[in-house]
């Protein structure tokens, strides 16, 4: 029997601090802190039970997390200022 591999497929999402309940177009969805809030490629946007999505999905490679970098950058700024 032959073997397939699920095509890769590139969403962005996001870790949920809070519940959130959502419309889509498989009805209305609730995402609890912990889990992702995905948006596929057509700009539909759905919850994801986080083991589920850390199964399925994994970070692309060489992407630019600008937020993150941000943070960074001011919770050093803040530190030094702090220490000066």
């Amino acid at each position: 029997m032959a073997k397939y591999r699920k095509k890769p497929v590139i969403v962005e999402a996001v870790k949920l601090t809070r519940s959130i309940t959502i419309e889509t177009s498989n009805g209305t969805m609730k995402g609890l802190p912990g889990d992702y809030l995905i948006t596929d490629a057509d700009g539909e946007q759905y919850p994801c039970d986080r083991n589920q999505f850390e199964a399925e999905y994994e970070l692309v490679k060489g992407q630019i997390d600008l937020k993150e970098i941000f943070q960074k950058a001011f919770l050093y700024i803040r530190t030094k200022i702090y220490k000066t």
